[in-house]
């Protein structure tokens, strides 16, 4: 998955955050007040996400090393989950 846009299109960075994404559903651990974007990058093995719980087989698939943006997104709502092997997420918070 390309980026879509310039990061400073999404607002001022406030913050980073590194997870491990394993075998138990997990959503964004220190979302940034007034964060509205983040944009998330995977690491070496596929996982799942999800607007709600997903599971190994149940959600959205992306691949190793691919980018996800969420823009204007509740980002509470998101969560993540490996589909075989536990696989480490990068996280930037943007916004106002």
């Amino acid at each position: 998955m390309a980026i879509r846009r310039a990061a400073s299109e999404m607002g001022r960075k406030l913050g980073d955050e590194s997870l491990t994404v394993a075998g138990t559903a997990i959503g964004l651990a220190s979302i940034a007040t007034n964060a509205v974007a983040a944009m998330i990058t995977n690491g070496a093995e596929p996982i799942r996400v999800r607007w709600g719980t997903p599971t190994s087989s149940v959600g959205h698939y992306l691949n190793p090393y691919s980018t996800l943006e969420l823009v204007n997104d509740d980002l509470s709502v998101v969560k993540f989950i490996r589909i075989s092997s536990s696989s480490t997420i990068f996280v930037t918070y943007f916004g106002a």
